[in-house]
Parts: structure tokens; C-alpha cells; sequence
């Protein structure tokens, strides 16, 4: 839902989404996995359209390790390209965002913003980036936020670094820092990483900074965010933010991995470091793209639309396609090629059996994807596959309970 406060500024205000779909999801038969269950969030997002935001040029600033001080607050000089950079927006940041507390709706003291990024192997960071604005009647080009990395899978979890930057903003722009100094060579595990930015609400509240989001754009990685509501509280638990309106938070990662086939050590160490202790439980989530599908391939009878997004192991996100063979219950979809059919899938009425409609899906590919069939009526059913295992057929012969 969204809400609009009448000022100048045309601040908007975004209620979180799982606040508003858990009930009637934990109804239905079908569950829709690609929507949030747990605790009601504890903040909402406070938006500037993009409008009053506009873009300039990308800036390295230095960076040092928090709390202690930096010899120079100055810009240095652009780093050179790293081996590889993790980015999920398109470039161009639509929105500037912020967090309010979602009882009061009063900007909070201190907001975290962190975008997961799955690195192929372990690594180096050669630079993050982070995107952040000032809005047209900030009256305050100070600029200070940490830069945090963390490791988890679901949620960010064990605080690996934090980093501190100061910089200056011009009035109604948004500034992508290039953040080098100390953070370059931060050693990273290969897997999920978590990269935050947090700050503080500003002197008065209209000073309040801004972190830029991508609503249009290619999407993918988990992004979560946590807030403290004034200086010297608890900072919130850390919230998933499953909505669909920022496809990806203006932060990204340049990380340099190893050679892929290193030169052998010519002394091998006689004795062996024992074997680690063995690695915490998987995260269930671990492997499932994040994706939410766009585009209706296909159309069935009774008004059941089909959608499904897929995920490479590479990272590139797409739309399952129609158009090999559809009919009024079945169809295909493809990915790559429309010679090569990835996916059935059955929309049947069995509405004089058991009065409910039938979903069947017979997928054939070890492609991460989300699948999506929705009725007239907004009711959801999906299904997904986790990337690298062969797809398992499902079949849910009350997805659907019919009305007619």
C-alpha cells in the first residue's frame, strides 16, 4: 500500500509487504514460496521519487577502518578493474530510501541496508560501491556512513568488517562512491556475502541521507535491512525485504579471485593442519534464486496465467518463454533455446471430482527457477528448483478451489 504525505518534498511511504500477505498465504493450499513468512517487520521504507534525486558522476572516496582515524578524508585515485563485479542494478537508481518506525512513522535514528552477493570462490575486495543521494532541500553536504560485510545466508550474520567513509553530497544528487583505502584486500569466502551501509538520520530530520534502489532494473540477490528507532537503543533485529518495488539496493562488490590453477607450494607442510570442524547446517533458502517472474507466457482456461523467472549458476536471471505448444490446460516453456523445452506444466479442471483445479509440473533442467500460477482472483500456487539439482515433478490436485 502505498501513502502519500502531502509536502513539498513528496515523501512517500512504502508499508512492508509481509506485514500485509502472511495471513491470507498461510491459508492456501498451494503456499506461494516466493513471499515472506515469519514475525511482522518491525519498519517500513520511506521513499524520494527519483525525480528530486538526480544522478552524478561516480566518486572514489577513501575509506578506513571504524573508529579509528583516517590520515586522509580526501578522494584518492580510481582503482583499477577487479577480477569481477557483483552488481544487480542496471545503473540508473530510481528511488532514494530511508527507514521509519512502523508504529510511529518517525525517521529512525540509525537505518542498515545490506545486499547478499553469491561470489563463485573466495576472494579479495578490490572496492565497493555505494549509492547514496541528498535530497533538493538537505541543507547539509556532510556525508558520514560505515560500509559492514557479513557472512550468512538468509539474513546477515557474523560481522566480518566495517569500514568508515566521509563524504559530500551536492543537493538533489545521488553520488556512487567507489570506497578503496582499507577495504581493499579484505579477504572473503567464497558463497554468500552480505555487504551493508549504514548511517544516520540527519540534523534536522529533513537532512536525513538517502541509500539509492533500483526498481527497474535486472534484480537478484537478497537484500535485508534493520534500524535503531533513537541514540543508545537496540538496534532491531535484521528484517528480508521481499517486496518487488526495489529489484536492488545501490551497493555493489568488485572482488578479485585467485588464479583458478595456482602454481603447486614446493614444500608441502609434513603435517597437515587437523580437519576442520565440520560446517553448520545448510541454509535451507541455500541455492533458490531470488527472482520474482515479470511476463505471463501462458494463459489457460478459467483465467490461470503462468509465470516462472530462472537463475543461471552464473548469476544472469531471465523469463521462461511460450510459443513451442500451448492448448486451453498444458503448455511449454523454454529458457535458452525454443527448441529445447525446459518445463510442462497442467492447469486441469477437476472441479466435478473434488472440486478443486489441478496443477501438474513436469520440469526437465537443473536450473534455479520460480514458478507462478495465479487465478482470476489473485489466489497463487508455485513451485521452484534449487540451482545445480535436477528439477523434481510436482503434482497438487486441490491448488485450486473452484467457485463456479
Amino acid at each position: 500500500m502505498l501513502r502519500q504525505i502531502p509536502d513539498r518534498c513528496s515523501f512517500v511511504l512504502l508499508a512492508a509487504v509481509a506485514a500485509m500477505l502472511a495471513a491470507p498465504l498461510a491459508a492456501q493450499t498451494g503456499r506461494d514460496l516466493l513471499l515472506p513468512s515469519g514475525p511482522e517487520p518491525q519498519a517500513q521504507v520511506g521513499v524520494i521519487p527519483s525525480r528530486l534525486v538526480e544522478q552524478a558522476g561516480e566518486v572514489p572516496v577513501s575509506v578506513r577502518v571504524r573508529d579509528v582515524g583516517s590520515a586522509s578524508h580526501g578522494v584518492v585515485g580510481v582503482p583499477q578493474a577487479a577480477t569481477e563485479l557483483y552488481q544487480y542494478d542496471d545503473g540508473e537508481l530510481e528511488a532514494g530510501i530511508y527507514l521509519l518506525d512502523d508504529d510511529t512513522e518517525e525517521v529512525l535514528f540509525e537505518f542498515e541496508m545490506a545486499q547478499r552477493f553469491r561470489l563463485r570462490d573466495e576472494g579479495t575486495v578490490d572496492h565497493a560501491v555505494a549509492c547514496m543521494g541528498r535530497g533538493p532541500d538537505d541543507t547539509s553536504a556532510d556525508l558520514e556512513f560505515s560500509i559492514n560485510f557479513y557472512s550468512g545466508g538468509g539474513r546477515p550474520q557474523t560481522l566480518l568488517a566495517e569500514y568508515a567513509a566521509t563524504a559530500e553530497l551536492e543537493a538533489g544528487f545521488y553520488v556512487c562512491f567507489q570506497l578503496a583505502g582499507e577495504v581493499r584486500g579484505l579477504a572473503l569466502p567464497g558463497g554468500n556475502v552480505w555487504v551493508a551501509v549504514s548511517w544516520q538520520r540527519g540534523d534536522p530530520v529533513g537532512n536525513t541521507k538517502l541509500l539509492m534502489a533500483d526498481t527497474n532494473g535486472p534484480g537478484g540477490g537478497r537484500r535485508a535491512f534493520r534500524g535503531r528507532a533513537e541514540a543508545g537503543g537496540d538496534l532491531q533485529a535484521w528484517e528480508a525485504y521481499t517486496g518487488s518495488d526495489y529489484k536492488a539496493f545501490g551497493i555493489r562488490l568488485a572482488v578479485n579471485h585467485p588464479d583458478p590453477d595456482p602454481d603447486p607450494d614446493p614444500d608441502p607442510d609434513p603435517d597437515p593442519d587437523p580437519d576442520p570442524d565440520p560446517d553448520p547446517d545448510p541454509d535451507p533458502e541455500e541455492g533458490y534464486t531470488d527472482c520474482v517472474p515479470q511476463t505471463t507466457p501462458l494463459m489457460f482456461d478459467g483465467g490461470y496465467s503462468v509465470r516462472l523467472c530462472y537463475e543461471t549458476p552464473a548469476g544472469e536471471v531471465g523469463e521462461g518463454k511460450g510459443g513451442i505448444w500451448a492448448s486451453g490446460e498444458s503448455g511449454l516453456l523454454w529458457f535458452f533455446d525454443s527448441g529445447n523445452a525446459e518445463v510442462l506444466i497442467k492447469v486441469l479442471n477437476g472441479c466435478s471430482y473434488n472440486g478443486h483445479r489441478w496443477v501438474f509440473v513436469a520440469p526437465v533442467t537443473d536450473v534455479a527457477f520460480n514458478l507462478q500460477v495465479t487465478d482470476g482472483e489473485g489466489r497463487s500456487w508455485s513451485h521452484r528448483n534449487r540451482q545445480g539439482e535436477v528439477a523434481a515433478p510436482a503434482r497438487d490436485t486441490s491448488a485450486f478451489e473452484c467457485r463456479e
